[in-house]
């Protein structure tokens, strides 16, 4: 039986979720249809704001 690798970088495995949603949702709005990718590319952008402001705010002043 084969185990998949830890991740040993704390900040990888903080931001995995991250990345595998903004991917998921990138490959949702490739394959939406025009009414619909609108919605998709909202949400997409409102959680790029999101981690953009987090980023921000975390930063050393």
């Amino acid at each position: 039986m084969t185990r998949l690798p830890q991740i040993r970088n704390p900040l990888l495995r903080q931001e995995l979720p991250w990345l595998i949603s903004e991917g998921v949702l990138l490959i949702i709005l490739f394959n939406s249809n025009p009414p619909e990718l609108w919605f998709w590319l909202v949400v997409l952008l409102v959680i790029l704001g999101y981690r953009v402001e987090r980023w921000l705010s975390s930063r050393p002043s």
